[in-house]
C-alpha cells in the first residue's frame, strides 16, 4: 500500500502543475474524487490540512533552496489550498447527504441548524 500512496501523492502533485486540462473540469473532477477517497478510507480534515502544510512547507524550502523566485513558492501554495478546497467540500457534501438521508431533513433545513448552531455558540 506504502508503494501506491507514493504513486498517487507524485500524480497528484504533478497534475497540479499541468493543469490536466488547463484547470477545467477533469481537473475539478479529479479533485473531487480525491476528496472523496479520503471521505472513503477514514482521512479527516484534521489530518489532511497539517499535511497539506507540511506539502506547501518542505516543496517550499526545495524551491527556495533551488534559487526559484518567491513567486513560485506563493503559486505552489495557492494551488495546494485550491486542492484542499476540493477535499474539504467532499467531507462536507458527503456529511451534508449521509445527514439528510438518515434523518429524512431537508438541505435548507439542515443548514437552518448549522447557522443556528454556530450562531449560539459565537454568542
Amino acid at each position: 500500500m506504502p508503494h501506491r500512496l507514493n504513486e498517487t501523492f507524485v500524480e497528484w502533485f504533478g497534475e497540479m502543475f499541468t493543469g490536466m486540462d488547463d484547470w477545467g473540469s477533469a481537473y475539478a473532477d479529479r479533485r473531487w474524487r480525491i476528496g472523496l477517497v479520503h471521505v472513503q478510507i477514514g482521512i479527516g480534515p484534521q489530518h489532511v490540512v497539517p499535511a497539506m502544510t507540511n506539502v506547501v512547507n518542505e516543496v517550499g524550502k526545495h524551491l527556495k533552496m533551488a534559487g526559484l523566485s518567491e513567486n513560485l513558492r506563493d503559486s505552489l501554495g495557492r494551488i495546494c489550498m485550491i486542492d484542499l478546497a476540493f477535499i474539504e467540500q467532499a467531507y462536507v457534501e458527503v456529511s451534508l447527504q449521509a445527514v439528510m438521508r438518515e434523518t429524512g431533513w431537508s438541505e435548507g433545513l439542515f443548514k437552518r441548524m448549522i447557522s443556528t448552531g454556530a450562531s449560539s455558540v459565537l454568542s
